[in-house]
């Protein structure tokens, strides 16, 4: 008994140190490189707009920085004309974010931006903590008073390439966690009227969000969905009050001068189709034939919403509250999928699904497959990779950024897949068989499958740390 003691204090200890560990490299980018410029960071582009609030100015004005004459190639004398300097100036792409995610985070702005990226930082981390724990305290409530499950929980974020990607590039992913998590609790409650405002909300700062429209139109809760609705629009007409109606104007054009979608971390059908067969973006794809792009991309996308559509019809035999979380399930893959920006930084939130999936295979459902295919797709979602922007990919790399851009979006199919047969066991009602795989087993997979992540982490926020002093000095803002 003492020793069994022993053991658990070594490993709480250890994973204590663990999680602090990670939290220091998450930390290290807005601690060097992140915090020198706006440029350097999704959240820059965040700060400007609240800026420009703050400023009574258009909060998607235009961002402009030009190349310093030393990393140009002004200093080596082969340009001299007064045109050409002025095409140096080159526009950073903007913020894709509604006027409400703005209106509610604006205040930020009032700190150095040293200070608010490092604020923004803790704040994601935070509010992924909160998810991750909030999820599984409602699908194992016994389990959360262990100090170890936590710790794994918390490590297992912290380690997972994309939470490390979403932090690093200021982004709002780990931030929406809890939102998604308190609507999803409130429909496993059967309060959808609840989950409806709150995924209203949800909305208003991502709108593929707005996909949980059709998991209220699907079970006909025509209150939930119409309260949805009018939460979208309300937050959206107290934008236009605070903004001006030609603010939404204004992000409806940022929205279609986007130019990288075909980048290699865009794992949605839009962005895998412009990588396979190409379309409107700079990349060379790996099939040249674009005028065949919309059409696919349509098909496509009709095909998936069908099977939404399937997937989400209300099915007597299967118990209340695992509809609701396979039908939250596979509405998180299906934004992921069908967002034309469905980037590997939201990966975060599938945290749910994936609790889920191994929740069910705890109960007894495929107690030692299911596992084992969930830690093969997670792998593959964690794999750490560059990115690589549209105009980057060309014919002597195209082939190797299609081929490891394409585990990520085969790990979504996968996930969707495993989905529709638990589905399909639990509406037979297919008995289930409680044998398992041992704890040791277990904790080899885990390792396996967070162990090339965290390396990737050390080896980036190393780099991070050597040449954030040369990266800061690349690119000048224009203000």
């Amino acid at each position: 008994m003492m020793f069994q003691k022993i053991f658990r204090v070594f490993w709480s200890l250890l994973g204590i140190c663990i999680l602090g560990g990670l939290v220091y490299i998450s930390c290290i980018y807005p601690r060097t490189l992140g915090k020198n410029s706006i440029l350097y960071s999704d959240y820059g582009k965040f700060y400007h707009s609240q800026r420009l609030c703050i400023e009574g100015k258009n909060i998607y004005s235009p961002i402009y920085f030009v190349k310093n004459r030393q990393n140009s190639a002004l200093d080596h004398g082969f340009v001299s004309d007064q045109t050409t300097v002025r095409q140096a100036i080159i526009p950073l792409a903007g913020n894709l974010n509604p006027p409400f995610f703005t209106l509610v985070s604006f205040p930020l702005a009032y700190l150095k931006y040293a200070k608010a990226i490092l604020l923004w930082t803790f704040f994601s981390i935070g509010a992924g903590w909160i998810g991750i724990l909030l999820i599984q305290q409602k699908l194992d409530p016994s389990s959360i008073g262990s100090l170890q499950t936590c710790l794994l929980l918390l490590i297992g974020l912290m380690g997972y390439f994309p939470s490390f990607a979403s932090i690093e590039f200021g982004q709002v992913s780990l931030l929406l966690l809890p939102l998604l998590v308190l609507g999803w609790c409130a429909a496993r409650s059967h309060n959808s009227k609840k989950a409806a405002f709150i995924l209203g909300i949800t909305a208003s700062f991502k709108p593929f969000f707005g996909l949980f429209l059709l998991y209220f139109f699907i079970r006909q809760e025509w209150r939930s969905l119409l309260l949805c609705v009018v939460t979208i629009l309300a937050c959206g007409l107290l934008s236009a009050a605070f903004f001006g109606i030609d603010t939404y104007h204004a992000y409806y054009q940022a929205c279609h001068q986007i130019v990288w979608a075909a980048s290699s971390w865009n794992v949605s059908l839009y962005g895998v189709l412009l990588r396979f067969i190409g379309g409107a973006e700079k990349n060379i794809p790996l099939f040249f034939v674009p005028h065949l792009f919309i059409f696919a991309y349509l098909f496509l996308s009709a095909l998936l919403i069908g099977l939404l559509i399937y997937f989400l019809r209300p099915v007597p035999a299967i118990d209340s509250q695992e509809k609701v979380d396979l039908d939250f399930s596979i509405i998180l893959l299906g934004m992921l999928l069908l967002s034309p920006l469905g980037w590997i930084y939201y990966f975060p939130l599938l945290c749910l699904p994936v609790l889920i999936l191994w929740n069910f295979s705890k109960k007894g459902l495929l107690p030692i497959s299911l596992p084992l295919l969930l830690a093969t797709f997670l792998l593959f979602t964690n794999l750490p990779t560059t990115l690589i922007p549209s105009n980057d990919i060309k014919a002597n790399n195209l082939l190797h950024v299609f081929l490891g851009s394409s585990l990520y979006f085969f790990a979504l199919i996968g996930l969707a897949v495993l989905l529709f047969f638990v589905r399909h066991l639990c509406a037979n009602k297919t008995k289930r068989h409680f044998e398992s795989i041992p704890s040791s087993l277990l904790l080899l997979v885990y390792v396996v499958v967070f162990l090339p992540s965290i390396i990737g982490m050390m080896m980036v926020s190393e780099s991070w740390i050597r040449h954030a002093a040369s990266y800061s000095t690349e690119y000048t803002l224009i203000s």
